[in-house]
């Protein structure tokens, strides 16, 4: 998702799961500003999160 790079991270909300996914948003503060981002989480064999792909980015 993000760099993490003088970031904080304030929350993650599940949108959709499934086996093989897992759409996600996640809020962050950033040097003062919020920003969220949509990403995908692919999944592993047994269900853990191997990849996570970042789609969207919004600075509010």
């Amino acid at each position: 998702m993000a760099d993490f790079k003088d970031e904080e991270l304030t929350g993650v909300e599940d949108i959709f799961e499934n086996d093989e996914l897992v759409l996600m948003k996640a809020t962050f503060i950033r040097n003062s500003e919020t920003v969220i981002e949509t990403a995908v989480g692919i999944k592993d064999t047994v269900g853990d999160i191997v990849r996570i792909i970042t789609v969207n980015k919004k600075v509010l």
